[in-house]
Formats: structure tokens, C-alpha cells, sequence
């Protein structure tokens, strides 16, 4: 199957960015977590979008994953993602266009978008609030001014309430950012905020090419003086 240029590099940019799998460990402080009760406005965010309906597939997954609170539920969650999806680079082209119940069926994830979907929508499947987060990288938004045949290159993160506030989750590094300002549009490993949504069809992105066009028209307004570094705390996962 013939892909244009921008199809394949965007794959590379943004879809591919996964890394090796490893054991999960859990915190020692994990029996004395105590979960506040929801917000309504909060508990809007286990309602499932089109792509990330809980198929029957995945409610028997999350039945298999046990936690007194949301936090441990999500470090299982997290784990369970890393030891039974695998990694295809091959399936980049797919990115964006499968649904959940696809990525759990097939059992293969093509990078950080299908990771970061997939781990929504388990972590609501287990009664866990949480969003994506589509984000730009900076220095490619830069470059791209100068030269638009650079690939689109960005990354995805999760917001999840634990306890009683939204932390920061990269479903594909493994990373926990425990004083995550839901305020700061600036985000870990130089990205930019984009948009947050219950899934990529919920933002207008159902494949490569989407993506592409929203990253390079925001590329296009981006100025170097919008990026204010993060200094949050991060934990492995």
C-alpha cells in the first residue's frame, strides 16, 4: 500500500514513540491512599467517546485488575497495557484511525496514540476520570516555520484524577507528573498543548493525515516565548 510522504513521517514523528517494555513496582504508600468523591463535572470524564466505548473485551480486562484506589487501579492498568499489547512500528500508518476495542482485540499498538488510547480507556473502564492530551513538539514547530517539509512530530499524554486532582500520566514513558498544572499549555520533552478530548475522533483526528493538518496549522502561530518549561515531579510507573 502506497503512503504519501507526509502519511509516513508523521507515523515516525508522532505514533512511534514507544520504548522497551519493563516490570511495574508498586509505591509502598499505595494501602494508606484514600479517593475523594468525584466532582460531577470530573465524573463526565468516565463517559466513554466514540472510538473508546468499553467493549466487552475490555470490561473483562478491567475485571481482572484490582486496586482499593484509583492509583493503584491505574499502575496495574498502566502495566497490564506494557505486558500484553504489543509493539508493532509497522501499524504507524493505522495511528488514530482504530478504536479501542480494536487495540485490545488485535493485541498491537503502533506507538504513543494507540498506547495513550488504549490506556484511557481501560483507566475508565475502571472507573478512573481521564482525557487525552494531543500535544505539538516545540523545536518541530520552530523548524517547521523555516522548512514545511519537516515531519509532524507531537506526543499524546493522559490526565487522570486520582485522589481528589488531575495528575499528568505519559502512558509511554511510564511517568506519573504529580504536580501537574492543568493550567500551563506548556508540556514535558519540549511538547505544546493542542487539545484534550475523550478520544482522537472526539478532537476531529481520525488518522495520519488529521493530525498532520492540525499540528502544521498550529506550527504555523506557535512563537518560541509560548513554551514556559514544566518543572513537575515524575514518578516511573
Amino acid at each position: 500500500m502506497f503512503l504519501p510522504a507526509a502519511f509516513i513521517l508523521l507515523s515516525l514523528g508522532l505514533a512511534s514513540c514507544a520504548t522497551p517494555n519493563r516490570a511495574s513496582v508498586l509505591p509502598m504508600e499505595f494501602p494508606q491512599i484514600e479517593d475523594k468523591p468525584l466532582p460531577k463535572e470530573v465524573a463526565l470524564w468516565l463517559e466513554a467517546g466514540e472510538q473508546s466505548i468499553l467493549t466487552p473485551e475490555i470490561i473483562e480486562v478491567s475485571s481482572t485488575i484490582h486496586g482499593r484506589s484509583r492509583r493503584e487501579r491505574l499502575w496495574k492498568a498502566v502495566d497490564f497495557v506494557w505486558k500484553n499489547l504489543k509493539y508493532d512500528s509497522w501499524l504507524s500508518y493505522r495511528a488514530f484511525a482504530r478504536t479501542s476495542g480494536q487495540l485490545f482485540s488485535e493485541q498491537l499498538l503502533g506507538g504513543c496514540s494507540d498506547y495513550a488510547l488504549a490506556q484511557v480507556t481501560l483507566f475508565r473502564a475502571l472507573k478512573i476520570p481521564a482525557r487525552l492530551v494531543v500535544t505539538a513538539n516545540t523545536e518541530w514547530m520552530l523548524g517547521y516555520q523555516k522548512n514545511d517539509l519537516l515531519m509532524s512530530t507531537g506526543h499524546v499524554f493522559i490526565e487522570a484524577y486520582l485522589e481528589d486532582r488531575w495528575y499528568l500520566v505519559d502512558s509511554t514513558y511510564r511517568f506519573l507528573f504529580t504536580d501537574y498544572d492543568l493550567d500551563l499549555k506548556s508540556y514535558p520533552r519540549q511538547e505544546y498543548f493542542y487539545a484534550r478530548g475523550r478520544d482522537y475522533w472526539d478532537l476531529g483526528i481520525q488518522n495520519v493525515a488529521g493530525a498532520d493538518r492540525v499540528l502544521r496549522k498550529m506550527a504555523v502561530i506557535f512563537e518560541k516565548s509560548m513554551y514556559i518549561a514544566p518543572h513537575y515531579t515524575k514518578r516511573k510507573i
